[in-house]
């Protein structure tokens, strides 16, 4: 009897012993890689217009062109890019280093700009004043971007000056074999600031853009004389295939 006791408890002891083994006996793993580039490249990084008066009109350019990797010779699965040009108010370089980031800083500015036109502007609110000191005065509702479309196939779409950032963008579509570049023009219409507007100043707002309800809502805040105005144009892509 003490035998069989011996033998079975030693058959359990195997028993346990050899069941991990088996459940980790076959295994499969699959390597998944991939290499993520850009699929646009935009030149130049940054433009100036350095200092400019009110009511005049200036002009600069940038070029969309497909990035390196999109355009090598054996990628054929995706050959269209279509995005979007946004405007985005310019965070100051000490909100940029207390974030941490340029993306962060432009969120922020984004998010908290009382008004994206400026025509609420009241250097008495507090929300006003924190944004100032963290953002440049907003030049967006003043650029416009139109783009060259030659040779055509016209399928790029520009705004004039004059508009809310907020509800209306740019967009343009390239196409590796047919359209592989767009060339945009950066319109500038210089604002006034109320109370020293000439009297031509609703007749140089819809000379540019007709659409315009009310000119005076896009008269600079007078307390903004000589101050630094930004905005950040954001190419974003939308859909590629």
């Amino acid at each position: 009897m003490k035998k069989k006791l011996i033998i079975g408890l030693g058959a359990l002891a195997v028993s346990l012993a050899v069941m991990p083994l088996f459940a980790a006996f076959e295994a499969h793993v699959i390597n998944v890689t991939a290499k993520i580039e850009n699929s646009l490249f935009v030149h130049p990084e940054s433009k100036n217009f350095n200092t400019v008066f009110p009511q005049e009109y200036h002009e600069q350019s940038f070029f969309i062109t497909v990035s390196e990797s999109f355009s090598a010779t054996d990628q054929r699965r995706v050959l269209n890019i279509d995005y979007d040009i946004k405007q985005k108010p310019k965070p100051r370089p000490e909100k940029v280093d207390q974030l941490g980031g340029i993306e962060s800083a432009r969120d922020w500015c984004h998010t908290n700009i009382p008004d994206p036109v400026g025509s609420t502007y009241d250097s008495g609110d507090q929300a006003w004043q924190d944004y100032l000191v963290n953002c440049y005065p907003t030049l967006c509702p003043y650029i416009s971007k139109h783009p060259d479309n030659f040779p055509s196939p016209g399928n790029d779409f520009g705004l004039e000056a004059f508009h809310d950032p907020e509800i209306v963008v740019a967009n343009g579509k390239i196409n590796k074999d047919i359209d592989p570049a767009d060339q945009w023009i950066i319109d500038l219409a210089v604002p006034c600031f109320e109370g020293s507007c000439s009297q031509d100043w609703a007749d140089f707002v819809h000379s540019l853009n007709p659409f315009v309800q009310n000119p005076d809502d896009y008269m600079a805040p007078s307390d903004m004389n000589s101050e630094v105005f930004g905005c950040d144009l954001w190419v974003e892509v939308t859909n590629v295939y």
